[in-house]
């Protein structure tokens, strides 16, 4: 067909569509609705977005028209009593501000993503609906790029004319189900109309009950100082999910997205989500939004508790898994990387829109002091700490323990093996015989010679931290061999959060010069003074170096995201820059000096920091530079084979179950290269010199 001939009918089509009403049936007036497999341009592919979305919307609301007059007619017909038990929502003697949730045809639309406006005015409670549209940036008009955002509120708002109200046993229903097993179990067994979502019921019903048994309980391992059971976060967070519309569709958006992600993780390839997965996600995220820009312009709900757990379900429960890597991570399993669901929200993508919202919410509630809903302050602390891991970022929220003494580093039970004061079997010993002692807080006491860090000279607060790293590593490879029963999940949870926070409190060695020096960065009275010794000390440059590399370990065994979604593409150049002002050129067997450089006396700590360097900058650009660099100081320090190697790192922090195989891989690497350097082949397989 000729080229002109297919542009004028692509045209036709198009207008066709922009003139026929949103609820015609588009099959009854003869138009059909073609998209391109491999769209052209932006606004194509945006374009066919939303007849997708337009058609699925309305094969939904068909589904549900046709199901609710198959149940009108069966009910008609039956015995029942003529008594209702829930009101009609035409009733004119039912007020309609008495209603628990709006109707979904009360809903304003038009809107796609929540826009945190200022704070409602007098004049706001008589705009109209086109100015709210207006004011959150959203133009109705069909040419205008959001026409796929306008046309799809438009098929869930003619949907939701149709959907009868949700009872009102629900607003004072609480006295009759005493528990929260009763109160979900009696709500999800009511008919598919009492919902205030459009969802199918067996929708709902699979994806509250997942949050209900699985996910929340796993995510709020406790809170207030002390542990949480099962019934303890659904007696805190299931009342105001069923009193709320907002928060119950959140928590549907992310119970889909929490569950489709943990089903790839765990199976062996990244499937594409299916027809049934697209529908809960979009129709969820929809309903949310529409309900959170309703919400905005109520001065009472604007900062309330249930809405803050609204957007952060929004906020960290985005699926995109096209930024899936399709390479397969070689390591083994990490010990307890699904501790508060770590593995599955690090595999989630972020809203940036959504969390600049939950920053703007904090910001006007007070802060997390102000929190009142239990587990909610924990919760956001801990997605906290996750949110800044995956940018590199330092935190802004203070830390909220589990428990209060977490933060002085005395979380309960937690085994001080330093400090030989946990009682373990004789075979165990050998898993902590290398952990360096607590510092003394008299700095006038010396330094024990076999201490590590303070041989080379590290400064105290990066040493501090490290410390805590290496015993929480030790303490876990007692737990996963069972030597540790009486160990609560909360509190290692707790601990690994704290430890974490220090971490990505810790400053890089540019920020010295900007901010003032802090020898604890969980001291929160921020009496700081200015440290003059930092820029006096030649071997301060090995700072830098080891806090990345500390950076580099935790995200491989102690705070563990997803091979994905680890951010060690920016560590490797951040490591490289450090490595270059540490002078490590000059570690090589040519340099006459090299007990004149800043790693004298800090051997074992550059063998630890060139090898976590050299496997974090696995299949990228900087691999082969890494390996040369950990070539010249293996070769400079005399280790000629990988458990000599492995012996050296394990003083200074090491996981075997987890860093033993791509350690591996990196001496293989290093052992090829110095075989070539030194006039082998390159196909030869015995690499060892």
């Amino acid at each position: 067909m000729p080229p002109r001939g297919r542009r004028a009918r692509a045209s036709e089509r198009r207008a066709a569509a922009t003139l026929a009403r949103p609820e015609t049936d588009a099959k009854a007036n003869g138009i059909f609705h073609f998209v391109s497999v491999n769209p052209s341009s932006e606004l194509q592919k945006s374009e066919n977005r939303s007849v997708i979305r337009s058609h699925a919307s309305k094969y939904i609301w068909r589904q549900h028209r046709a199901v609710r007059a198959d149940r009108g007619t069966s009910n008609s017909k039956s015995s029942r009593p003529p008594t209702e038990c829930f009101p009609s929502p035409d009733d004119p003697n039912i007020a309609t501000e008495k209603r628990p949730w709006p109707l979904a045809s009360d809903i304003v639309k038009g809107e796609e993503s929540l826009f945190l406006l200022p704070l409602p005015q007098k004049h706001i409670s008589s705009t109209t609906e086109d100015d709210y549209m207006v004011e959150a940036g959203v133009s109705s008009r069909p040419g205008d790029g959001s026409q796929q955002v306008t046309q799809y509120a438009s098929n869930v708002q003619s949907a939701g004319w149709n959907m009868g109200g949700p009872p009102y046993i629900y607003k004072n229903g609480y006295n009759t189900a005493t528990g929260p097993l009763n109160q979900l179990a009696a709500y999800v067994g009511e008919p598919p109309h009492v919902f205030p979502s459009m969802l199918k019921s067996s929708s709902i019903n699979k994806l509250l009950r997942y949050a209900t048994f699985e996910l929340w309980p796993g995510l709020v391992p406790g809170a207030s100082n002390q542990v949480w059971r099962q019934e303890d976060v659904m007696k805190s967070w299931l009342p105001p999910a069923l009193a709320n519309p907002a928060l119950f569709t959140a928590f549907l958006y992310g119970a889909a997205g929490h569950l489709q992600t943990r089903k790839r993780l765990e199976s062996s390839q990244v499937a594409p989500q299916t027809r049934e997965e697209k529908l809960e996600q979009i129709i969820s995220e929809t309903e949310t939004i529409k309900q959170l820009n309703k919400m905005m312009f109520d001065p009472q709900q604007l900062c309330t508790d249930e809405i803050i757990l609204a957007v952060l379900c929004m906020a960290f429960n985005k699926i995109n898994y096209s930024v899936w890597t399709t390479n397969t991570d070689t390591s083994p399993r990490v010990p307890l990387c699904n501790l508060q669901w770590l593995h599955v929200y690090g595999g989630l993508s972020l809203n940036d829109q959504h969390v600049k919202g939950l920053f703007s919410l904090l910001q006007v509630k007070g802060g997390l002091h102000k929190i009142t809903l239990p587990g909610l302050a924990e919760t956001i602390s801990t997605s906290h700490i996750m949110l800044t891991t995956k940018y590199l970022a330092r935190p802004r929220l203070p830390f909220v323990p589990i428990f209060k003494d977490t933060l002085v580093g005395k979380t309960p039970n937690w085994p001080d093996l330093s400090l030989n004061a946990c009682v373990v079997p004789f075979n165990a010993v050998n898993l902590f015989v290398n952990l360096q002692p607590i510092p003394a807080r008299d700095p006038n006491t010396d330094p024990n010679p076999s201490d590590i860090f303070a041989t080379a000279n590290l400064p105290k607060h990066l040493t501090r931290v490290l410390r805590h790293m290496q015993n929480y590593t030790a303490v876990i490879k007692l737990y996963t061999q069972g030597l540790l029963p009486g160990l609560e999940l909360a509190a290692i949870a707790d601990r690994r959060n704290w430890i974490q926070y220090q971490l990505l409190s810790l400053n890089s060695i540019n920020e010295f010069t900007k901010y003032p020096y802090s020898p604890d960065p969980m001291n929160a009275s921020h009496d700081c003074s200015y440290d003059n010794s930092i820029q006096q000390s030649e071997n301060y440059k090995i700072y830098e170096p080891t806090r990345i590399a500390a950076m580099i370990f935790s995200l491989i065994a102690v705070y563990p995201l997803p091979a994905a979604n680890r951010p060690f593409r920016r560590l490797c150049r951040l490591m490289k820059g450090a490595l270059l002002a540490a002078e490590i050129k000059r570690v090589n067997l040519n340099n006459p000096n090299l007990h004149e450089s800043c790693w004298s006396g800090a051997e074992e700590v550059l063998l630890w920091v060139v090898l976590l360097g050299a496997i974090a900058a696995r299949n990228t650009s900087s691999e082969e530079w890494f390996v040369e660099q950990a070539g010249n100081v293996v070769q400079v320090f005399g280790i000629q084979s990988w458990n000599q190697l492995k012996e050296v790192v394990e003083r200074i922090m090491w996981m075997a179950s987890v860093c033993d195989v791509n350690g591996l891989i990196v001496w293989n690497e290093i052992s090829r290269e110095i075989w070539i350097a030194r006039g082998g082949e390159s196909g030869v397989k015995d690499w060892r010199w």
